[in-house]
C-alpha cells in the first residue's frame, strides 16, 4: 500500500495524507479516494483482477466519446503494465445511504434521470470487445456462487430459513431470470444499484464503477433498483413497455443481497448487518 500511495501522490500532486482515503472492500481492487471522490485510483489485487481492470479502463475510454445527462468518471491516468488506473470521479452520497430519506418527488426525479441515462447508455453501438451474458447464464452463475458460500450463512440463519433461501435460488431465480420482450442484448452498466449511483446536494445523479459493463438483457440496469416509485420513474423515462422484467428486477435484487452478505461474512465486513436486515425482511417478512 505504501508504494501505491506514493504513486497516487506523485501523479496527482496531492501530498496531504488527510485528503486521501483507502477503500479495501472491493472484490477486485484496492481503491484510493482523494477529496471525497474528486479523484479515484484503482490498483487490482492480483494478476487475475488486472484483466478485469483493463476491461474497466476500456469502458471508461469509451464513455469519453459519449455525452450523458448523468455524471460519469473521466479517465486520466493509466499504467503501461495495467497495474493501476486513475480518473476524475463523481461526487455525492451513495443512493443506498439516502434512499430512505427521499420524498416521492425526489425519487421520481432521480428515477427519471436514471431512466434517461440508461436509455443513452443502451444506445451505444461502438462498444468493441466486451463481456456478454444472458439472464439464463447469470442465473446459473449466481446460483453456483450461492452454493459455494452457503455454509457461511449457517451462523446467521436457522435451517428453516436456509431452506427458504435454498428454494429461492433453486426455483425463483431460474423462473424469473428469463429474457424480456426485446431479444437482443444491449450495452449496459452491468451493476447499476444503490451503491454505484451517487446523489449530490442538488439531487443530480452520478454513476460509478463500470467494471461489469457489457452486453446484457436491457432489464439488467433496472434490476438493482428495488424501490417501486424510483424504478417506475426509470421505466417511464426509458420508454416504458414490457421490455423491463419487474419479476427479474425483484429476484436479482434479493439474490444480490444474499451474495453480498456471503461476501461480507467471508471478508469480515462491518456492513453485513444491513444485508441481514434486508434478507430477514424480504425473505421472511420480519425485521431485526
Amino acid at each position: 500500500m505504501e508504494k501505491e500511495i506514493k504513486i497516487v501522490k506523485h501523479l496527482t500532486g496531492v501530498k496531504d495524507d488527510s485528503r486521501i482515503s483507502t477503500n479495501e472492500t472491493g472484490w477486485t481492487s484496492r481503491v484510493y479516494i482523494i477529496d471525497n471522490g474528486k479523484i479515484v485510483f484503482k490498483f487490482p489485487r492480483n494478476e487475475k483482477f488486472k484483466k478485469e481492470c483493463m476491461k474497466e479502463v476500456a469502458v471508461l475510454q469509451l464513455l469519453k466519446n459519449h455525452k450523458f445527462n448523468a455524471s460519469t468518471p473521466v479517465l486520466n491516468w493509466t499504467a503501461e503494465d495495467n497495474s493501476y488506473f486513475g480518473f476524475y470521479g463523481v461526487e455525492g452520497k451513495p443512493l443506498r445511504k439516502v434512499i430512505r430519506t427521499l420524498s416521492n418527488e425526489q425519487k421520481i426525479d432521480i428515477g427519471t434521470q436514471l431512466g434517461v441515462f440508461v436509455k443513452q447508455l443502451h444506445g451505444i453501438k461502438d462498444y468493441g470487445d466486451v463481456k456478454s451474458q444472458t439472464l439464463d447464464e447469470q442465473a446459473t452463475e449466481y446460483s453456483g456462487m450461492y452454493r459455494k458460500g452457503r455454509g457461511s450463512l449457517g451462523m446467521i440463519f436457522d435451517q428453516f430459513e436456509l431452506m427458504i433461501i435454498d428454494d429461492f435460488f433453486e426455483h425463483e431465480v431460474p423462473k424469473n431470470m428469463t429474457m424480456t420482450g426485446a431479444s437482443e442484448l444491449v450495452f449496459c452498466h452491468g451493476d447499476l444499484d444503490y451503491n454505484n449511483t451517487l446523489i449530490d446536494a442538488n439531487n443530480h445523479v452520478g454513476i460509478i464503477d463500470f467494471g461489469d459493463a457489457g452486453l446484457y438483457d436491457r432489464s439488467q440496469d433496472f434490476r438493482g433498483m428495488d424501490d417501486v416509485t424510483l424504478r417506475e420513474a426509470m421505466i417511464m423515462a426509458y420508454g416504458g413497455g414490457d421490455i423491463i422484467s419487474r419479476a427479474a428486477s425483484e429476484t436479482t435484487s434479493k439474490m444480490i443481497d444474499v451474495l453480498n452478505l456471503i461476501y461480507c461474512i467471508e471478508s469480515r465486513e462491518a456492513e453485513a448487518s444491513e444485508y441481514i436486515e434486508r434478507i430477514r425482511l424480504r425473505f421472511f417478512d420480519k425485521e431485526l
